[in-house]
């Protein structure tokens, strides 16, 4: 018992020598895009610059300034306690290379200017400031060159500690390989993130995509909001792996949701302990775009009390919520608790197959609320938007409805029995506003890489207001023929899982209609023309193995479908058998592996190696186990992160850090593979790694596990490409399958 004490006590004091250790940085910065030396300088007068969100790509704030060069600065005052004292500041992914001064002093850089450009786009910026720099008040200037796509202070920590405490952190990641601290907690209509280093919650969104349309970007209504108490908490994490955040303090807990019982655009804050722990806790917050109206509400239950903060908002799409009456409502019962039994029910209803380690379980219980957030509700004021998937929760930067992602996602929800779910994707996909822009495309070349007829499924992604989207930069647009083969896989698992045969019916012609536009689109070697391909390299593109074999698949299974309902299937069949013979003639290389793309013909070339080429085994399309274990054997020699047998896979072997660090993506699908094709033993070694990681960081799963300690990098939490394929992998695994060993 006292070494218990002893112990809470030591956190309670750790704690507050943390929370002495930081900074939290203004969410608004000064911004110019001029170019100027005299823009380092702690002095020089920036009055008359305008202001932006940090962090927030260029994209998302309507600047569309590829090749240029562009200023931050923002001025802060630093408490006495760091007064004299080493710093370390953090200034998050910049997209594509800085240069950073504190007070005018140049504490580093990242990547390179022109001519000799090159991006550290996905780099997490960590500068050291010299103690005799520090003063009361300081300015930080960041000189940024933004290349291609994206821009700018784009994500991550953006915040400054003492170098003391950037010590103690990392030791606590070394020792327990935690790297993320941001908690999403979203009901598909609204999305809130709380950072567990800096315990505020940093931005409320009124919406769960990150654009309306093209020219208009979802931005927070309130940002750094945080509680009124210089205390750490002792702990934050998801409560019971829903969507609720638990956050605990020494004599009171703080619950921060969205609610999926209410359905509206609220932001709910529960605090509960003795009264006299928690009458005095409120909240401040920064204004962002929005209207933010609060209200507090509080009610005591014998020895424990309840307190209810709700921030709700208005704004030119969005009325005020009717906050008296939503507290009037969470008075009459604990909401917090009936959002629990919510998600918990949705985790009962789902087919989580027994014998399943409690490790795993934990994950594929956040897993499932991942795929619920998710997921935009039906109460969202776009009636096009209602069901889209979006690729990753915020503050993941891919907060948009790509087709690819969402596949897995669906194919995800079919198998666990989340049917209503599933079919509300899908039927997001299908109603979308017309898919026809990019019917024709004539590219630079002077050719034309359009589909070249009517194609229904969105070439890349969606806008949130349901209209399709391309991801255009200065190379063009990317079109992705990928995209109908996965739709069409994932429509198949859908029906087949949920015997939905009203459902194949309603939709059989626009099934035919994009199964057409894929055959009009395989060329002359029986392969599917260039094309962006799996990892959107834009146009010309070229022809991606990936792409012919998950349309061969996607045509197969609807073969089946057409087959079980009695309807005509020779067409289907014939393309199938069209893409998996050009496929093998263009690409099997020696009877022994399939190289990425029939465009290239080194092994030195770029995409030869191409960790998109497990797909073909693992959704069902080749299924020749000899040929599998030869095409691991020579890809474990290029795509193997760090050569490490222990690890997972790259995408591929390049100079780009995006491309050759670990792909949690890629390792689930080869482990689906292996489960089927190679050994079961390995298989679970790959989702056990994968589980692990998961276990030490809230349960979510990230775009990116990075080459120096396997830190979380990238998009975090990803859907489609981490709950999704996590959730596919497991299923898998524990599904009885005669081939596996």
């Amino acid at each position: 018992m006292t070494r218990k004490i002893c112990f809470v006590a030591f956190m309670m004091v750790l704690s507050i020598i943390s929370f002495s250790q930081a900074v939290q940085l203004p969410s608004e910065w000064k911004f110019s895009m001029e170019d100027d030396p005299a823009f380092m300088q702690q002095g020089y007068d920036d009055s008359k610059w305008g202001s932006v969100i940090v962090p927030m790509s260029w994209e998302k704030l309507g600047i569309n300034k590829e090749r240029s060069i562009g200023w931050y600065r923002v001025t802060f005052d630093v408490p006495d306690s760091l007064l004299n004292k080493e710093l370390v500041f953090f200034a998050g992914t910049i997209d594509d290379a800085d240069e950073t001064y504190f007070n005018g002093h140049f504490i580093g850089r990242s990547g390179k200017f022109p001519t000799n450009d090159q991006t550290a786009w996905d780099v997490e910026r960590k500068y050291t400031v010299k103690k005799e720099w520090v003063k009361k008040e300081n300015t930080i200037a960041i000189r940024v060159y933004n290349g291609i796509g994206d821009g700018g202070i784009a994500g991550g920590r953006v915040m400054i500690i003492s170098k003391k405490e950037s010590d103690r952190q990392i030791a606590e990641q070394i020792n327990s390989k935690k790297s993320y601290y941001q908690l999403t907690t979203s009901n598909g209509l609204i999305a809130a993130v709380y950072n567990a280093q800096t315990n505020v919650v940093e931005n409320l969104y009124p919406h769960i995509f990150s654009y309306y349309d093209s020219g208009l970007l979802v931005k927070p209504v309130l940002s750094n909001l945080k509680l009124n108490q210089k205390i750490q908490p002792l702990s934050a994490s998801y409560l019971q792996h829903t969507h609720i955040i638990e956050v605990k303090y020494p004599s009171f807990n703080l619950y921060y949701f969205s609610s999926f019982t209410k359905e509206d655009k609220i932001l709910y804050i529960e605090a509960k302990g003795a009264e006299e722990n928690i009458k005095d806790l409120d909240f401040t917050f920064e204004k962002g775009a929005g209207n933010v109206t609060s209200v507090i509400g509080m009610k005591n239950k014998g020895n424990t009390s309840e307190k209810y903060f709700l921030y709700g908002f208005s704004d030119s799409l969005n009325p005020l919520p009717d906050m008296q009456a939503a507290l009037q409502q969470i008075e009459n019962k604990d909401l917090q608790e009936a959002e629990t039994r919510y998600m918990k029910n949705v985790f009962a209803s789902c087919k989580i197959p027994p014998g399943i380690s409690a490790a795993e379980k934990n994950t594929i219980e956040e897993s499932i609320a991942v795929l619920k957030m998710s997921q935009v509700n039906d109460k969202e004021i776009f009636p096009l938007s209602h069901g889209q998937v979006v690729a990753s929760l915020r503050p993941g930067v891919w907060a948009i409805s790509w087709v690819r992602d969402a596949s897995f996602a669906i194919e995800a929800m079919s198998k666990l029995g989340m049917y209503d779910e599933a079919k509300k994707a899908l039927e997001f996909m299908l109603n979308a506003k017309p898919t026809d822009q990019y019917i024709h495309y004539v590219h630079t070349d002077g050719k034309d890489y359009g589909i070249q007829s009517p194609y229904i499924i969105s070439v890349t992604r969606y806008f949130g207001n349901g209209r399709e989207e391309s991801d255009y930069n200065a190379d063009g647009p990317n079109i992705e023929i990928d995209d109908f083969g996965l739709f069409l896989t994932a429509f198949y698992h859908y029906v087949n899982e949920s015997g939905d045969k009203a459902f194949f019916g309603k939709w059989k012609n626009a099934i035919d209609t994009i199964i057409r536009a894929v055959i009009k689109n395989i060329n002359e070697k029986n392969i599917i023309r260039r094309e962006s391909g799996p990892w959107e390299h834009h146009l010309p593109g070229k022809e991606f193995m990936w792409t012919s074999g998950v349309n061969a698949r996607g045509i197969q299974l609807m073969a089946l479908l057409n087959k079980k309902y009695g309807q005509p299937v020779q067409e289907y069949e014939s393309a199938a058998n069209r893409l998996y013979n050009g496929i093998i003639k263009n690409c099997l290389i020696n009877g022994k592996y399939i190289k990425g793309n029939a465009t290239e013909q080194k092994t030195s070339d770029h995409h030869y190696f191409d960790a998109a080429t497990f797909e073909l085994f693992a959704n069902g399309l080749i299924t020749d186990p000899a040929l599998f274990v030869s095409h691991m054997n020579e890809y474990d020699k290029h795509n193997r992160a760090m050569q490490d047998p222990l690890r997972g896979y790259i995408r591929f072997n390049s100079e780009d850090s995006y491309e050759n660090q670990e792909w949690p993506f890629a390792g689930l699908r080869v482990a689906v593979a292996q489960k089927n094709l190679g050994s079961k033993t390995e298989a679970k070694k790959l989702i056990d790694r994968i589980t692990m990681f998961a276990n030490r960081n809230y349960n979510l799963i990230p775009e990116i596990l990075s080459n120096d300690m396997s830190m979380y990098r990238g998009a975090i939490p990803m859907v489609g490409y981490g709950a999704g394929a996590y959730i596919l992998a497991v299923l898998e695994y524990y599904k009885k399958n005669k081939n596996s060993r």
